[in-house]
């Protein structure tokens, strides 16, 4: 009777232990938001307030930025035309730093972006004298891929603001290097070469002041 008494006491205490143990399951990882590649956003990304309060975002910046170094690009090499660096207050251009280089490049394309779209990365409007759509931050076309490198537009991507600074930042090395028939180094061509805020005299002057209020703030180094 003592052996069974004993053996039975065992039998629940054994019992009772491989019940109340909790199991331990493996953790799974908590999963990093994606936010669209900005995780290395610069402190050197600078945002823009339009006059209606309107924003360039600081992420913007730094798209502008990765696209001048993933390009390569001749616009951080090229001289300007002195006349038109006059007019946006930046006479020093041609000798600043990469840094400084690539803070010009992104308030210039915001200047030209708070007039072609207000900012707004979803804005679309009828071409009717071209047939087609002007899309995005810089009111890109998606057959502007057939003509630029670094220009994978579709209908999706021409909005992804990523995808319309890459092909502007080309559009606009295109515009600077010139060709046999333009001039070399110009902000604002004498005859239209793609944005034609940057040509017809109303709306450069208006891009000239929006930058010129904003650029001793951002690159003091231009004068």
């Amino acid at each position: 009777m003592k052996v069974f008494l004993l053996s039975f006491v065992l039998f629940s205490l054994f019992s009772c232990s491989e019940e109340t143990v909790p199991k331990l399951l493996p953790v799974e990882p908590t999963p990093t938001p994606d936010r669209g590649g900005y995780d290395q956003l610069k402190p050197q990304s600078f945002s823009v307030v339009g006059e209606y309060g309107t924003q360039w975002h600081a992420e913007w910046t730094q798209l502008v930025f990765d696209a001048l170094d993933i390009q390569n690009s001749s616009l951080l090499e090229d001289d300007l035309n002195l006349y038109d660096l006059r007019k946006v207050n930046c006479s020093n251009y041609n000798v600043l730093p990469r840094l400084d280089k690539k803070k010009f490049w992104a308030l210039f394309m915001a200047s030209i972006s708070y007039f072609e779209s207000s900012f707004n990365p979803a804005e679309r409007y009828w071409e009717s004298s071209m047939g087609k759509y002007s899309e995005g931050l810089l009111q890109l076309s998606i057959d502007d891929s057939d003509y630029y490198d670094f220009c994978e537009l579709n209908r999706t991507t021409i909005l992804n603001p990523e995808n319309n600074l890459s092909c502007g930042m080309s559009v606009m090395a295109k515009q600077i290097s010139g060709s046999k028939r333009r001039p070399s180094g110009e902000l604002f061509p004498k005859s239209m070469f793609y944005w034609s805020v940057l040509t017809r005299v109303k709306m450069k002057n208006k891009v000239i002041t929006f930058f010129n209020k904003r650029v001793n703030e951002i690159i003091p180094s231009c004068f």
